[in-house]
């Protein structure tokens, strides 16, 4: 790293440490930091590498071997765990500082936790990564590591107003995560634009800078989900499309999908089997510990048997088929949705996942963009949803998208 970089990089995380020091108290993004000088000092040392001197937020589901990794929960207060998860090893490989653990709901479900909104302290960041996006969005770090199972990297970039990027599931290792549902679970991130994401990228998949051949096709997508669309999201996705055709992108209404709603109920009942038995030890050793939003979905996942799960699986599979069919004779590099509802609610729940879910559990690749600020002030903004294993055609596609109508900060 050149010495111009290093006086960058200083004088950046400078500012950063004065975010925290300055909003600590009324965002609370973080559960553990390590000191300012370290920080300052683990940046100046940082390794060459495509994140050199980057600061980085680590999820508290995401094991760091010089920080507790405490999942949200009291039950795991203190624990310490010897290693690095992998994608936190490659971030460092690549020269990114860990300054902290951001704050996550209680074992990465939708338990509100303290973090409060950075536009509005009174609005949910969303859940389940909601310290990652609020300590980004309110520029107390450069990036930061999240996880999604249903919704909980795009949901709480879109409410907080940050880029959110998910990959298709299982192209990055989730050894050293905490399992939620080995189903649905991914390794996620948050920055401030798409540049920077795409880097985030690079640097964990150790793709090529090389050029995607888009198709300057977009398709816009509203799903049997879209009844739940606020007017604020109405709003933003129709000026999205104006904005993408002004500069050039064909903007394609595709019809509703009968493969991508049939798996919506499907991935509920995966779900709910899985978190049943992945808990199984805390439920049987600390039921006290755990929250009664936690110990009501246990009791409905109690009630869900095999048959019922094999059946939502091959449901599943079948509806992955047909997607991953549709998506490679569309001719469009990605689907333009909405990424929540509307813009953040209040602080009593992480929002709500309903157009999250299907491309979760489908596993294909998924980035919120920022767009605009809703009628209360707070971020709104599109998903940008593309095929299975085509990451790096989507972060393109994502770049063009941005460019078309900026970010939101």
């Amino acid at each position: 790293m050149s010495n111009d970089c290093r006086v960058d990089n200083r004088s950046d995380v400078a500012q950063e440490l004065a975010r925290v020091a300055e909003r600590d108290d009324e965002v609370r993004a973080w559960v553990s930091r390590h000191k300012d000088n370290d920080i300052i000092e683990a940046v100046d040392a940082a390794t060459d590498g495509l994140l050199s001197g980057w600061t980085l937020g680590v999820k508290d589901v995401i094991n760091t071997f010089d920080l507790p990794t405490e999942r949200g929960s009291p039950i795991y207060r203190g624990n310490q765990p010897l290693d690095d998860a992998a994608c936190v090893a490659l971030a460092r490989e690549a020269g990114a500082v860990v300054t902290g653990k951001t704050v996550s709901t209680e074992f990465a479900l939708f338990t509100p936790n303290i973090t409060r909104n950075p536009h509005d302290s009174a609005r949910t960041p969303g859940g389940s990564s909601s310290g990652s996006a609020a300590a980004v969005a309110d520029g107390q770090v450069r990036s930061a590591l999240g996880t999604q199972t249903v919704g909980s990297v795009i949901r709480p970039a879109a409410f907080c107003g940050v880029v959110g990027f998910k990959p298709t599931r299982q192209l990055l290792p989730m050894a050293g995560v905490a399992t939620l549902s080995h189903s649905f679970d991914s390794v996620g991130w948050f920055t401030r634009d798409v540049a920077d994401c795409t880097t985030m990228f690079r640097a964990l998949s150790t793709a090529t800078a090389s050029q995607e051949s888009l198709h300057g096709r977009i398709g816009r997508y509203l799903s049997h989900q879209w009844a739940a669309a606020a007017p604020e999201t109405v709003k933003v996705m129709d000026s999205s499309c104006s904005a993408l055709n002004d500069a050039g992108v064909e903007v394609v209404d595709v019809e509703t999908q009968p493969h991508l709603e049939s798996v919506f109920d499907a991935a509920d009942t995966i779900l709910h089997y899985e978190i049943f038995r992945v808990f199984a030890w805390e439920r049987t050793n600390h039921p006290d510990l755990i929250s009664d939003l936690v110990q009501r979905m246990f009791l409905k996942a109690e009630s869900i048997d095999l048959d019922q799960y094999l059946s939502a699986q091959a449901v599943l599979r079948l509806a992955q088929q047909a997607h991953e069919q549709f998506m490679a004779a569309s001719g469009l590099d990605g689907l333009l949705t909405p990424s929540a509802p509307g813009e953040a609610p209040s602080i009593e729940t992480t929002g709500d996942s309903i157009f999250n879910r299907v491309w979760t559990s489908l596993g294909v690749p998924t980035i919120h963009l920022p767009v605009t600020l809703g009628p209360s002030g707070l971020p709104v903004g599109v998903q940008l949803v593309g095929q299975s294993l085509c990451d790096q055609r989507l972060l393109a596609a994502a770049a063009v998208v941005e460019d078309s109508f900026g970010i939101a900060t």
